[in-house]
């Protein structure tokens, strides 16, 4: 246990509940990380209630297993706010974390209606003392779309990165505070995760790929611009758009 020499603790008394919760507390002083009146306590948020066929059993099944563990654990759904597709996604987002702000968590975690994670996935991700971490994402049709962390060599550790999926992604709850009344997660048609990471990044926080862990994902990655095209409004944009391509700038 590393003492603090500039505090001097005049009382405390802490209820544990199991065995397992008195043994996180005590192994949280042991490696020095920060105390916290509830250490690993996480809010898992499902974005949506559109779940894939047995996502949300396994995402249940992951927090119980969390929780028996000796962890704090709340798995709820921020109900779809969206009117187009994926417009009120960082709403939803932000609402997330401030729910995890206001009630003192010190995780939360964020996962998509078609995750398909082992029971242990979440407790070995706490055991990273990283403020931001995911595990490596993969997609049951077997192919990476583009994307690099599906290729990612397996049990190396951790990773650092300058960006990653939002499907399955664990944030210390703090990392928010600059934004704590909302507003950091921004509307995803125009505001992808390279942007809301490069803003992490201003705060001196990157994000972490435990590659000692992976996920499926049921439908492959899907960017919101896909989704646009019935709408009025986004066709008149487009058109505009090509419009201004076809006549040359004059001087």
């Amino acid at each position: 246990m590393t003492a603090d020499n500039s505090k001097t603790l005049l009382f405390s008394r802490r209820w544990v509940g199991s065995e397992a919760t008195k043994l996180l507390h005590e192994a949280r002083l042991d490696q020095g990380r920060p105390s916290h009146v509830s250490p690993g306590s996480t809010l898992i948020a499902a974005m949506g209630q559109h779940w894939h066929p047995g996502s949300m059993e396994t995402v249940i099944a992951m927090a119980q297993h969390t929780a028996d563990a000796g962890y704090e654990i709340c798995c709820y759904e921020e109900h779809d706010r969206c009117y187009l597709p994926y417009d009120a996604m960082g709403v939803m987002r932000n609402l997330a974390y401030m729910k995890a702000l206001e009630e003192g968590w010190e995780y939360l975690l964020y996962v998509d209606n078609d995750v398909l994670p082992n029971q242990d996935a979440l407790v070995k991700l706490l055991q990273r003392p990283v403020p931001i971490v995911s595990p490596i994402i993969v997609y049951s049709d077997g192919e990476a779309h583009g994307l690099t962390m599906p290729l990612m060599e397996r049990n190396r550790g951790l990773a650092m990165v300058t960006s990653c999926v939002l499907s399955f992604l664990l944030v210390r709850a703090t990392v928010f505070l600059p934004w704590a009344s909302g507003g950091f997660w921004e509307n995803p048609l125009g505001a992808d995760e390279s942007y809301h990471f490069a803003k992490l990044r201003m705060t001196g926080h990157m994000p972490f790929v435990d590659s000692d862990v992976v996920v499926a994902c049921q439908s492959p990655p899907h960017y919101p611009l896909d989704s646009v095209g019935p709408c009025p409004s986004a066709r008149v944009g487009r058109d505009a758009d090509t419009l201004k391509r076809l006549f040359p700038h004059h001087e």
